[in-house]
């Protein structure tokens, strides 16, 4: 069958791919309260995903895409997370390194009319990458070592990233940008049982109160502590203090003329 005139003329990108899109969603995005930059930049993951093959993208790239800044992807991809239309993966590539993913899974769950699952891989606010993050903070590349240390604490057996993320502006607070002195804070974070964010502010609320328990007796003492008094002149160093020389006035003119020395 010889194509028609109109389809000779728009030969040149329909011959490129294309991406189902179910009409549900372009008809009722509104209803579900997603904006309409928060719709185009879902479109553009759901297109990674099918040409692609990954909606593995960072801010920056999803913001080129949508022609948005870093900050507003990472404001959006946050809401929809919070709002339960959105998931965030992490995972670890072929190569080790450690790498976040978009799930579309609630989105569709929202749209069927049930309430968005709890993914297998945990959801969490979409930040920055941790090794980018990692270096943002000490101005400088890490080496392999480090990203290695960094996969290590994030491994299976680690911990989770917001508290990696914690000790990691711990250091920074304390002027120490030293992977040990990471490494020693997430060790005693573990020791003390901090499973939560809520557990940590309690363990920084409760070491605050010792520290200031521990100035108080400190500062009271100083307060209360009198200041040394002069000792008092003994009688017999008043007797032996040497006294002023009196005048006679009888002799006032022999005083004028040899007068003292």
């Amino acid at each position: 069958m010889k194509p028609s005139a109109r389809q000779s003329a728009n030969g040149d990108f329909l011959g490129t791919p294309f991406v189902a899109l179910p009409y549900d969603l372009l008809k009722n995005y509104a209803d579900l309260g997603i904006h309409a930059h928060e719709m185009i930049m879902l479109l553009q993951i759901l297109a990674s995903g099918q040409i692609r093959g990954t909606t593995e993208l960072s801010a920056q790239d999803l913001g080129d895409l949508c022609g948005m800044s870093s900050k507003e992807i990472m404001w959006s991809v946050e809401r929809l997370v919070r709002e339960g239309l959105l998931g965030i993966g992490e995972r670890f590539d072929d190569s080790g390194a450690h790498v976040t993913y978009f799930d579309l899974q609630p989105l569709w769950q929202r749209l069927r009319g049930k309430p968005a699952p709890s993914s297998t891989a945990q959801s969490r606010v979409w930040r920055q990458d941790p090794v980018t993050m990692f270096e943002e903070e000490f101005g400088r590349p890490l080496s392999a070592l480090e990203c290695d240390q960094i996969r290590t604490w994030l491994g299976p057996e680690g911990y989770p990233e917001w508290m990696v993320v914690e000790a990691l502006r711990e250091s920074v607070l304390a002027n120490k940008y030293s992977f040990k002195y990471i490494d020693r804070v997430l060790f005693d974070w573990q020791r003390n049982h901090i499973q939560s964010r809520q557990d940590l502010e309690q363990y920084r609320q409760q070491h605050r109160d010792r520290i200031r328990d521990a100035q108080s007796p400190k500062r009271s003492q100083m307060k209360e502590t009198p200041p040394p008094r002069r000792a008092a002149t003994s009688a017999t160093e008043r007797s032996n203090a040497p006294k002023e020389a009196t005048r006679d006035e009888r002799y006032a003119s022999f005083y004028e003329l040899f007068p003292e020395s």
